[in-house]
């Protein structure tokens, strides 16, 4: 089964291998409408995952190109969009898309629409071996996520004012990052911007996850990324929770990785 992933974004269409890599996927990568169409002369896939901003020729040109050839018009294209509202929804539609995914995006997100995208296209024969491949039992997600403690009334205030006595934090925030990536505490200096970071962590972790179990069996617990000239630290409380620091220095300093290792036992007390 080939995927093509069309994103003038490195960042993202690792991210999409990433993603794609324990479904077994033979994944095919396009920086560009024009290198996709390129490829596609060649190798035509199953299904194309293409982003809607791309220079020159965007996500909705691209579709209605490939729509209007006979030999690719029966390739669902899933676009994949930082903007989905119902204008962009409705060009989708009207360029021939099965639909439009928001960035960013999890496995949970992503797998039901490649699935159903591949099946409206009759491609019967990937229906079983998707279904044994299925990394995410998304209504056993749906059914206990609600039994967990995921921290909504509790008081984080004396777990979290340890960060704020480094002069580098400059807002702590815990995030659940359960579908809803909610952002259930945040002390500091305020963010605008706070639920973008919450939705962001909970597809880092995600993908976080995903990566540390093929390089190395285990889950990746803790992860940083230069965030706006700033740093995000990242650490997993438990599994539907995380902790985020937002630094502002460069790069994290020693002392307050060792400061979020500390006080990890406190926060995971928090939420027992």
């Amino acid at each position: 089964m080939k995927i093509l992933i069309v994103d003038d974004s490195v960042s993202v269409r690792k991210a999409l291998e990433r993603l794609l890599a324990p479904r077994q996927y033979h994944v095919l990568s396009a920086s560009s409408a024009e290198h996709a169409m390129e490829l596609i002369s060649n190798d035509v896939p199953q299904l194309i995952i293409a982003d809607v901003v791309m220079p020159n020729m965007n996500g909705f040109e691209l579709t209605a190109k490939l729509k209007s050839l006979d030999r690719l018009r029966h390739v669902p294209v899933l676009l994949i969009s930082g903007i989905v509202d119902a204008a962009v929804t409705a060009q989708a539609k009207e360029a021939g898309a099965e639909g439009v995914v928001s960035k960013p995006f999890t496995p949970e997100d992503l797998f039901p629409r490649i699935d159903a995208a591949l099946a409206k296209a009759g491609q019967a024969e990937v229906q079983e071996p998707l279904a044994t491949l299925e990394p995410i039992d998304i209504p056993e997600v749906v059914e206990i996520a609600p039994k967990v403690n995921t921290g909504h009334g509790v008081d984080f205030s004396n777990h979290l004012a340890p960060f704020l006595e480094k002069p580098e934090v400059e807002t702590v925030l815990i995030v659940a990052t359960t579908v809803d990536a909610s952002v259930l505490a945040e002390h500091g200096k305020p963010l605008d911007e706070a639920p973008l970071i919450g939705t962001y962590v909970r597809t880092l972790t995600s993908i976080s996850n995903g990566l540390g179990i093929n390089l190395g069996g285990e889950d990746l617990h803790s992860f940083s990324l230069e965030y706006q000239g700033k740093s995000l630290l990242v650490s997993r409380i438990n599994d539907t929770s995380a902790i985020a620091l937002i630094v502002n220095a460069p790069s994290v300093p020693s002392t307050v990785r060792y400061l979020a290792t500390r006080q990890m036992p406190s926060l995971q007390q928090a939420f027992a």
